[in-house]
């Protein structure tokens, strides 16, 4: 197994363990490292404000990823259809 394969899962395991450490935006603001936090932060709310914060390069471009994900998801979910009216 290569060193990028390796490198590579190690780091998306961190990345979706990252969520599953947060219920809520509560609990991300209780991380100590402030990398984490501000990820967390970020991908919760779906702000790139939190991401700009982050100093590692690498986990900054994830957390953008992922924030722009959850803002498409918001922006292009479809709307529910009003109920007929009889």
């Amino acid at each position: 197994m290569s060193r990028f394969t390796v490198k590579w899962g190690v780091l998306a395991l961190w990345f979706f363990s990252i969520p599953a450490l947060a219920g809520d935006m509560a609990e991300c603001a209780k991380m100590t490292d402030q990398d984490k936090k501000h990820f967390c932060l970020g991908s919760y709310a779906g702000s790139g404000t939190y991401c700009d914060k982050i100093k590692n390069g690498e986990l900054r471009r994830e957390c953008m990823f992922k924030v722009v994900r959850v803002q498409r998801d918001v922006t292009y979910k479809p709307s529910k259809p009003k109920p007929a009216e009889e």
